[in-house]
């Protein structure tokens, strides 16, 4: 029989919120809720969501949730959300600009100057753990106080969107320990806002929320009479989305890695606080907790990439898939670099554009698909090896993410190209388990190690293929340097 106990679990996605119950054995209990979420984005490299469009489907999410299990006794809440969002409340707390989320490009400018030789953002590194990008709140908030004097003046606190959301919930402003580690603004070391950090976003310290990790207990009494069940449970702090990802799949230490690919993609490892610092400019580190840390790195390429050449060819190409699935590795003649939507690791520069060197007339789209994939698995190849110089190598890596999960051709591509066996985790909702394990964790109900995490294939990769795409990434790095070079 299922436990009548549980934990309820929100993950807040950029495209969708998904709201679970999950049992004392850290599985799904009970039917699960979902709720769109519109990334509002145009040539600019605007990419903003609505912030009560989006808190009000996490509101729904949990009333569904709630309906479908009126007798289910809930012990706590755990939440994960999307690291790098932004977006200023006014003194009523009431929202002064839309929700920026961590694709929104348009202080690129910004994070260029800060790139800059001599500019005190790069010395930020070893501490913040977050490179110049325009991802960051150190970029972001200097081009809102440029472009939105308006809004800048109505400010009284800028926030993330799962700050607003709990301000809304508890009547009280606060951020976790996660949630600050990605702005670029924390001291990972201190576990406080940085000073200096500070002084390059020109942010004073009053206009950010207090950071702790203490669980919220006591709602408001509009959602107190709404979620009498919820009312004087644990609301644990919000822990990152890419956290939470290892963590619902078993990365948990240092000798896991998870590689992530899906619309983006992205290689992680979670260790604890003290085993050691990564300290690599081309590299990301964020807290999980106070206990742990996250870091890795992250690409805006993935099956974005693979849609857009699946969206050339695949009408005149009927049978793609199998075309793809037959040829050798690395044999079509082409060097692709695939950043449809940018770039990020390990260089963090905005703007970089897609690019395919080596087309004939007799190439196919079949070959540019393949090679378009196989570009991906490079880029993967290439970031394991900067990774692994800073940390020791993985003994295992596990794969997730929707797009590897449709394509076992993709799975195996992968596998060569890093030139090690994968293991496919069995999770489908990776961020919305990792919240609730660590809720369960919290509850002290067991530690991470304890739960379970299920796998659906083992891929050994292929020695010979991963020779020949070692000089295919030997050739995708020179081709990287020249068109970095020529400004693409």
């Amino acid at each position: 029989m299922k436990s009548t106990a549980a934990v309820l679990s929100i993950d807040i996605g950029t495209s969708s919120t998904r709201a679970a119950l999950f049992d004392l054995a850290g599985m799904p209990h009970g039917p699960a809720s979902q709720r769109a979420n519109l990334l509002r984005t145009d040539a600019t490299g605007m990419a903003e969501i609505d912030p009560e469009a989006l808190a009000r489907g996490v509101i729904e999410a949990i009333d569904q949730v709630l309906k479908a299990s009126p007798d289910t006794r809930i012990l706590g809440v755990g939440i994960s959300c999307f690291w790098h969002s932004l977006l200023g409340l006014d003194a009523h707390g009431a929202p002064t600009t839309a929700v920026l989320s961590w694709a929104d490009r348009r202080a690129g400018a910004i994070a260029a100057g800060q790139r800059e030789p001599g500019h005190r953002a790069a010395a930020l590194r070893p501490d913040t753990g977050c490179p110049v990008h325009s991802s960051y709140w150190t970029a972001k908030l200097p081009w809102l106080r440029q472009s939105r004097p308006v809004a800048w003046a109505a400010t009284a606190h800028w926030v993330s969107a799962a700050d607003h959301l709990l301000a809304r919930l508890f009547g009280d402003l606060g951020t976790s320990v996660s949630m600050a580690s990605g702005t670029g603004l924390f001291d990972l070391w201190s576990l406080g806002w940085h000073p200096e950090a500070l002084a390059v976003a020109d942010v004073p310290v009053s206009m950010l929320p207090p950071v702790t990790d203490q669980p919220r207990t006591q709602l408001v009494p509009e959602f107190a009479q709404r979620w009498p069940r919820l009312q004087g449970v644990p609301w644990f702090p919000v822990t990152g989305d890419g956290a939470c990802s290892n963590i619902g799949v078993g990365g948990i230490d240092r000798d896991t890695l998870v590689l992530m690919l899906g619309t983006s993609g992205s290689m992680r490892v979670v260790w604890d606080a003290h085993e050691a610092r990564l300290d690599d400019p081309g590299l990301w580190c964020y807290r999980v907790d106070a206990r742990r840390l996250a870091g890795g790195m992250a690409m805006s390429e993935g099956g974005a990439s693979a849609a857009w050449t699946r969206g050339l060819f695949e009408g005149a190409t009927p049978d793609l898939d199998a075309q793809v699935a037959a040829m050798a590795p690395d044999s079509h003649g082409l060097a692709v670099l695939p950043y449809v939507l940018g770039a990020r690791s390990p260089d963090w520069i905005d703007g970089r554009t897609a690019c395919i060197a080596g087309i004939t007339a007799a190439t196919s789209g079949a070959q540019i698909h393949r090679a378009m994939l196989e570009s991906v698995g490079l880029r993967f190849a290439g970031l394991k090896q900067q990774l692994e110089a800073r940390m020791r190598p993985a003994r295992r890596i596990v794969v997730t993410g929707g797009a590897l999960s449709r394509s076992a051709t993709w799975r195996q591509i992968v596998a060569d190209c890093i030139g090690q066996d994968v293991q496919v985790s069995a999770i489908d909702e990776a961020s919305l388990r990792g919240a609730a394990l660590l809720a369960l964790e919290r509850l002290g109900v067991g530690e991470l190690a304890d739960f379970g995490f299920e796998f659906t294939e083992h891929v050994r990769f292929d020695a010979g293929a991963h020779q020949a795409y070692l000089g295919a990434l030997e050739r995708q790095l020179r081709f990287d340097a020249a068109m970095k070079g020529a400004g693409f």
